[in-house]
């Protein structure tokens, strides 16, 4: 929270920088005003406010800690002509308004707003009557959880943010691709984009098509390069400057895929939506390779991991069948996993052996890495594990736990040694994504969620309590058309923060929000 025990009004005055606009564009007027400034126990709340323009309801509003624009700290899409912005910081800010309908207006001239401290007399000061103390005035608790800014970025319906070294080996930038096929690229920090690729033939991701995460690409010079896949077309793009490497043409639409690193480059296999058919394309010129008819239909798309020095991928069908396949698509060793498949494959680096996890309606089932020779099964009363396992060591004993998503919307940890459920904690609803931050500072990776319902949940990793919740427009993802796609979440490594970045509720883009305290690092 922004407020402080003793600064309990923070006033706004917005003032214009020019009153001019382009009647070319016909960006809607701002009106000049003072705006008023309401203070609460959450904060302060300004009203902005603009002319609206005809037959335009919604807008792009933009915030900015310079005139230039190039430090943004708000970008959103609004409707109508009015929005509250709580919880400003004391600063001066810009702010700035575009006609949004099927593609966006120039935006109009920039506006200041100045926050300012004010301290009240003491016998004013508000005061809790259990210990007599100023409200707030007491020191937050041990482990103490603040959401300190962010950005938003208008960029269509993103369901998998990826993240990259697009420009820094040692930074995370950002990757997604929109429903309609665009590919964007954008600074982690700020939301700014970097480049964006569009389609040649704009063919809608809606409908049958299955919205796929881009995939990642090591370059020889240690940075990242993209694929991008949209339906039925695989793109690379340079991932420093969204350069188009090559476009390959897919002999169907895709639903889902995974890159294996070889000496000559890397190798991209694919899985078509009728889930029995698994195309590979050479990485270097987007070539295919071959086509693999698959007498099962394949659940949660490859996977890879490391065997033997040797990129492999995993393959779990529906009937329980699991597979390892070499970087030409070849078999090369099978088992089965005693029960109909539920969730993607997972590779483990066990504390003796590496094992394979799997989900199947029996439980979370284990199996020997070297000989896919089932281990043994975690059940789960009333309730079966469903999308994507993850692995982290949680504790950093130097052992990874296992983490689950169930039919019901709980997250469940798995000690991976021994099989035992450590915690479980109800989300409240369908988990779309999940990554890991010790966002609250305890030495423990925390569990990061995001649901149709909620932007982001915070577990804690030590216990599975609840660390931090964001809600935003629970109501709006409910009622939209798109609430029941996927929508994954990153953390992404921010000084001494993290940043949350994922799908904002109302579909239009991605956004960001600030935790402080926290140390974690993006899985890959």
């Amino acid at each position: 929270m922004y407020c402080s025990s003793h600064l309990r009004v923070l006033i706004l005055i917005a003032t214009a920088l020019s009153s001019g606009f382009s009647t070319r564009a016909q960006v809607p007027g701002l009106i000049s005003r003072q705006f008023n400034a309401q203070t609460d126990s959450s904060g302060t709340t300004a009203n902005l406010r603009w002319d609206p323009r005809p037959g335009v309801s919604r807008y792009r509003l933009q915030l900015a800690l310079d005139v230039g624009f190039a430090d943004i700290v708000l970008d959103r899409v609004v409707t109508g002509n009015e929005r509250q912005i709580t919880e400003l910081p004391p600063g001066k800010y810009f702010w700035r308004i575009a006609p949004l309908t099927r593609t966006l207006g120039e935006f109009s001239s920039a506006r200041v707003i100045e926050v300012r401290r004010q301290t009240l007399p003491d016998k004013t000061r508000q005061t809790d009557n259990r210990d007599n103390q100023p409200v707030g005035s007491r020191p937050p608790p041990a482990n103490f959880v603040a959401a300190a800014g962010g950005w938003r970025t208008a960029i269509g319906d993103i369901s998998y943010p990826v993240p990259a070294h697009l420009r820094w080996r040692d930074r995370f930038d950002i990757v997604a691709v929109n429903s309609e096929g665009v590919t964007f690229a954008l600074d982690s920090g700020s939301g700014v984009s970097l480049w964006s690729a569009r389609r040649t033939q704009r063919t809608s991701m809606r409908g049958n098509s299955v919205p796929i995460p881009p995939l990642i690409v090591r370059a020889r010079s240690g940075l990242d390069n993209v694929i991008a896949i949209s339906g039925a077309t695989a793109t690379k793009f340079e991932g420093a400057t969204g350069r188009e490497v090559w476009r390959a043409a897919l002999p169907a639409a895709a639903s889902s895929g995974a890159v294996v690193e070889t000496a000559r480059g890397a190798s991209i296999f694919i899985v078509d939506n009728s889930l029995q058919r698994m195309f590979l394309l050479d990485g270097v010129d987007g070539n295919i390779g071959s086509q693999t008819k698959l007498l099962q239909r394949v659940v949660g798309g490859p996977t890879t991991f490391i065997d033997q020095s040797s990129q492999r991928i995993l393959l779990a069908f529906a009937n329980g069948r699991i597979e390892v396949r070499d970087e030409t698509g070849a078999v090369v060793r099978s088992g089965d996993a005693g029960g109909a498949v539920t969730t993607s494959p997972l590779f483990v680096k066990g504390s003796h052996a590496p094992f394979v996890m799997v989900g199947t309606k029996n439980g979370l089932t284990a199996l020997n890495a070297d000989d896919l020779r089932p281990l043994g099964r975690v059940a789960i009363k009333d309730d079966v594990p469903r999308g994507a396992l993850a692995a982290e060591d949680l504790n950093g004993d130097g052992a990874a736990e296992v983490l689950m998503v169930t039919e019901h919307g709980r997250v469940i940890a798995v000690n991976a040694a021994d099989g035992r459920i450590l915690w479980n904690a109800d989300a409240g609803s369908e988990v779309d994504g999940m990554t890991f931050a010790d966002v609250n500072g305890d030495g423990v990776m925390d569990v990061i969620v995001g649901t149709s319902q909620v932007f982001a949940l915070v577990i804690s990793g030590r216990d599975g309590s609840i660390v931090w919740k964001d809600s935003e427009g629970a109501g709006l993802v409910a009622n939209h058309a798109t609430s029941l796609a996927p929508r994954s979440i990153v953390a992404i490594p921010f000084g001494r923060a993290a940043l949350l970045i994922s799908g904002d509720a109302s579909r239009s883009g991605l956004r960001a929000v600030e935790l402080l305290k926290s140390s974690g690092q993006p899985k890959q």
